[in-house]
């Protein structure tokens, strides 16, 4: 989905000129002139003096009259995710009748302090020029209003105006996903997960041991060197064979939190790594088709599901949103955990180290997933990530 807005001329901010070297250069040398010229009675000295510095008040007054009256406005996503590509387009429009713009340069700031820059020649009266440009935020975030800056030199560079605005717009930046190596562990959530080659229709539980060939057993599942050794003694070929799939989750909780009881010291980095880890789980889970409920202390502890694309794309908002709490205490974890269900899988995830809250968590009937946020993890070109 595209958002686009545009900033109203009785929104317009205070325009502001800077001298610039030529000007100085220019206004002094048209002072010694003008005195030169005074002191020895020379009319044309001194009116060179002061025709140079009738030209750099006029060119102060056009470098302003040349970004006034202008408006900005841009077409962007809602909501992106941290990492990928997306376009973006800019337009500055002249609500000048007859008068032209000018070497406009247009500087908007995004969530991420990232900047985005681009230029306008000619913006005729009327009229609008149009900047489309590709961007890629490298971190989550998000911001209703972004400044962006116009500054020109123009007309003869002796001064640089400049105006501030504001964009309006929420823009989400979702977490780049980032799927946990215990995620990937055969049996944690799945016996036979889709990404391994395998449906789950057909997944094979543990192995058994072999026996022999029937009609319709696929070739893969055929052990040559038993079979070879099988058809020496006179006897047929041999398969392997594996019990039914066993345990498949009917729900899984994912519970974020950032309390620790050892005194370790808080790292910005680990707080956005499980952020990224989070998100992709849910959306691991979710190509699963497994449902799953988000949890976080930073939210207050509110169950967000992530059934639907929908609820998907809200929880990724909330990770987006997310501040870390320094308060989260050991009974405020406990009294979360107590309201998960024996029956579901729970997947705890945190930015403090795992010993120093793990003693904290309840027994239950199902282990308990706990991800390690201190092992680095390298995102995959795709949608998730895969630890090394």
């Amino acid at each position: 989905m595209v958002q686009g807005g545009w900033v109203e001329r009785k929104r317009e901010s205070r325009i502001v000129s800077q001298v610039q070297g030529r000007g100085w250069s220019l206004a002094g040398v048209s002072v010694v002139m003008l005195g030169v010229g005074m002191w020895r009675i020379d009319g044309v000295l001194a009116a060179l003096g002061v025709a140079g510095l009738i030209l750099l008040g006029m060119a102060w007054l056009g470098g302003r009259w040349n970004l006034a009256h202008l408006g900005a406005g841009w077409e962007v996503p809602w909501n992106v995710p941290a990492g990928a590509v997306f376009p973006m387009r800019l337009e500055l429009r002249n609500g000048r009748r007859l008068v032209d713009a000018f070497g406009v340069r247009m500087e908007v700031e995004l969530p991420g302090k990232t900047r985005v820059a681009g230029r306008a020649v000619w913006v005729p009266a009327g009229s609008s020029a149009d900047l489309e440009v590709r961007v890629c935020l490298p971190e989550r975030g998000w911001a209703e209003r972004h400044p962006l800056r116009l500054r020109s030199g123009f007309p003869l560079g002796f001064f640089e105006t400049g105006r501030t605005l504001e964009l309006e717009g929420e823009l989400v930046v979702f977490p780049k996903p980032v799927l946990p190596r215990e995620m990937r562990a055969a049996g944690v959530l799945l016996d036979a997960s889709p990404v391994d080659g395998a449906s789950l229709g057909e997944a094979a539980g543990e192995p058994r041991g072999l026996r022999a060939w029937r009609p319709g057993d696929a070739p893969g599942k055929l052990d040559w060197p038993a079979s070879v050794r099988s058809r020496a003694r006179g006897a047929g070929l041999l398969v392997r064979e594996s019990d039914p799939p066993g345990f498949h989750a009917k729900r899984c909780v994912v519970v974020f939190h950032s309390f620790g009881m050892d005194g370790s010291l808080i790292r910005p980095d680990r707080f956005e790594r499980a952020l990224s880890m989070v998100a992709g789980t849910m959306r691991h889970l979710h190509a699963l088709g497994i449902p799953a409920v988000m949890m976080a202390d930073f939210d207050g502890w509110v169950e967000h599901p992530s059934v639907t694309r929908t609820q998907l794309a809200a929880c990724q908002e909330v990770l987006a949103r997310a501040v870390r709490v320094a308060g989260t205490e050991a009974h405020e974890l406990k009294g979360a955990l107590m309201k998960v269900d024996e029956d579901d899988s729970l997947i705890v995830f945190s930015d403090m180290p795992p010993p120093a809250w793990k003693p904290s968590l309840p027994k239950r009937r199902l282990p308990v997933i706990t991800p390690d946020v201190r092992r680095k993890r390298v995102p995959r070109a795709g949608m998730k990530g895969e630890g090394r």
